[in-house]
């Protein structure tokens, strides 16, 4: 199944759109690098639309309060609770067995498509 989201100029690095696939909801992004991600757009904590929520750079540190960003893992931090999903892979950052599922977003034709 593919599905059309929107024309490709619409959705601009750093952002997030959401829309519906099939039954589903599901939030795309566009990384500020230029890739596209699609997740489903629900939180696993209770259900928050992740899509009303933040993207962040991912903090990583040695000691408590010594933290820096990682240049190339964006998280999406969920409005309700502040779950964070790394948007590559739909994990949690607090347990990588836990995760959202994710989609295959692509660019074809000027437009951002999703699909199966």
């Amino acid at each position: 199944m593919k599905q059309v989201i929107c024309a490709a100029e619409e959705l601009k690095p750093g952002e997030m759109r959401s829309a519906r696939f099939g039954p589903m909801p599901i939030v795309v992004i566009r990384s500020d690098d230029g890739s596209l991600y699609g997740l489903l757009d629900k939180c696993l904590h209770q259900g928050g639309q992740l899509s009303r929520g933040k993207l962040l750079r991912a903090m990583n540190g040695a000691t408590l309060g010594d933290y820096h960003e990682e240049d190339d893992r964006v998280i999406v931090k969920c409005p309700w609770h502040g779950y964070e999903y790394d948007i590559r892979t739909g994990c949690t950052l607090f347990d990588q067995e836990r995760r959202v599922r994710t989609f295959n977003v692509r660019e074809e034709d000027g437009q951002v498509v999703v699909e199966t």
